[in-house]
């Protein structure tokens, strides 16, 4: 596994204390591997278990539970970076995405698909 550069780690770091964040993440772009987070990725997942393909055990721990969350939510996002980045060079094969901000109800995720790395920071909405 490749090392996040210091730079990089010590703005994600500063990131992951401002208030309303909940998590961050940082992915490797081509192979999809998880680099570094912070916060819990489990509680973004709905308990709607018909939305997810992954088999769930009820033996499992606590920590794998916080493992699968956090894998199941880094491939969504690769995912999601990966189709919008798809629009985006279908519109205009010049032009590149830069930032993704997806805001819903309880949640605000902002996403910075870089060359080598997907940087991910989840917090609060804040108010209308």
């Amino acid at each position: 596994m490749e090392a996040i550069p210091q730079n990089v780690s010590d703005t994600i770091a500063r990131l992951a204390g401002k208030a309303g964040v909940k998590a961050t993440m940082v992915l490797d772009r081509s192979l999809n591997t998880v680099l570094q987070t912070s916060g819990s990725f489990s509680s973004f997942r709905s308990t709607d278990t018909s939305r997810t393909s992954l088999p769930s055990s009820s033996t499992a721990t606590d920590n794998a539970a916080k493992e699968e969350g956090v894998d199941e939510f880094a491939q969504m996002i690769w995912n999601f970076v990966n189709t919008a980045g798809g629009l985006v060079h279908d519109l205009d094969s010049e032009d590149d995405m830069k930032l993704l901000r997806l805001r819903t109800k309880k949640n605000e995720l902002v996403i910075v698909p870089d060359t080598k790395y997907i940087f991910v920071v989840v917090h609060d909405t804040p108010p209308a």
